[in-house]
């Protein structure tokens, strides 16, 4: 039996234990990081999809994260940005409004000492300019992409394109609609009969085409270039309105499940690329690793997309539409696994 010097030292070493776990459970508390999250939208089927990956990836790594839409406006992103920053976010995820835009957002995070990584959006310059320093860049390669809508359409046998571009002044919408004039360009005989600026949205693509529609009537086009999805799916209402559909076949970007509908019931329209929404969580495992320590695998990221139509659509919707991607996030963060080679998962079906 155990004398009462051993049973007083026993109680000693327990009470001591209790409270290294009681610290230790406070710092694991406290150990959940705080990252805002700034985007255009929120009233876009690809920023839905992009902040469901990106709270996947919070509930995985533990963070806290708050998001908010602009609206589309300059001066609400401000806004919106300062109260992150004061809300007491340990870093920012943003994906400027526009290229202009983009210079004061970061120096605003920079002022307040706190990490940014920039989304989608290429802000012009490179991470480490002194005048604004941003921690990492991540987006698709836009020219790239607008290049594979437009490809798909000419071999498709389109000859009389028009173009609904996004909104003027952003870098994304620059970049796609260079590949779409440097995809025009290459071919012989395929022209590009009109080029807007339309927006973002669904209603913009609807009001856009209809316009379109009117100056262009039957027999003078034969397809649609659309920045994103969401433009595509209004200007689709607006050609079977018109009676058009037969005549005309649509291509987008962004894989959202209403376009991937559309292309497996094999309509008119007939092409999307896409899988990038997952760039937002990549950019929330960058900001993530910051916080914990660890600097960028590559400051600079720009994403090779996957392109859907009839063929290969059903394997991407199961994959990445209807459950989450099958990776493992922590695998993909230097703080949980530190000889990773990506921050990002490969854009690919499994």
């Amino acid at each position: 039996m155990p004398s009462e010097m051993t049973r007083r030292r026993v109680l000693r070493g327990a009470t001591a234990l209790c409270a290294v776990i009681l610290a230790a459970g406070a710092t694991q508390a406290s150990a959940t990081t705080r990252i805002g999250v700034s985007i255009p939208t929120l009233d876009n089927p690809f920023w839905v999809n992009a902040v469901n990956f990106a709270e996947h990836v919070a509930t995985a790594l533990d963070i806290e994260l708050t998001v908010v839409g602009a609206e589309n406006r300059e001066d609400k992103q401000l806004t919106d940005v300062q109260s992150l920053v004061s809300s007491g976010a340990q870093a920012l995820v943003v994906t400027p409004q526009s290229t202009a835009s983009a210079p004061g957002l970061i120096r605003l995070a920079a002022r307040a000492n706190l990490p940014i990584v920039i989304v989608d959006r290429y802000p012009g310059f490179e991470p480490g300019n002194a005048d604004a320093p941003y921690v990492a860049f991540i987006g698709p390669n836009d020219v790239t992409a607008g290049r594979d809508i437009a490809q798909h359409l000419i071999d498709d046998g389109a000859k009389k394109l028009v173009g609904l571009g996004g909104t003027p002044g952003s870098s994304v919408a620059e970049g796609r609609e260079e590949g779409l004039r440097a995809a025009v360009d290459g071919a012989s005989g395929v022209q590009l009969v009109q080029y807007v600026g339309a927006g973002e949205s669904e209603d913009d693509g609807y009001g856009a085409m209809q316009n379109l529609l009117a100056a262009n009537p039957k027999g003078s086009i034969d397809s649609v270039w659309c920045y994103n999805d969401a433009l595509c799916l209004g200007a689709f209402r607006a050609v079977r309105q018109a009676g058009r559909e037969n005549e005309i076949k649509l291509a987008g970007m962004d894989l959202v499940p209403q376009a991937l509908d559309l292309i497996e019931q094999k309509t008119n329209y007939t092409f999307s690329t896409g899988g990038h929404w997952l760039q937002l969580g990549f950019g929330v495992m960058i900001a993530y690793d910051k916080v914990n320590g660890h600097d960028p695998i590559k400051p600079v990221v720009r994403l090779d997309l996957l392109g859907v139509d009839a063929g290969n659509f059903t394997k991407f919707k199961q994959q990445f539409i209807e459950g989450e991607p099958p990776y493992d996030v922590e695998q993909y963060t230097l703080t949980n696994n530190p000889s990773a080679t990506s921050q990002q998962f490969p854009l690919e079906t499994k």
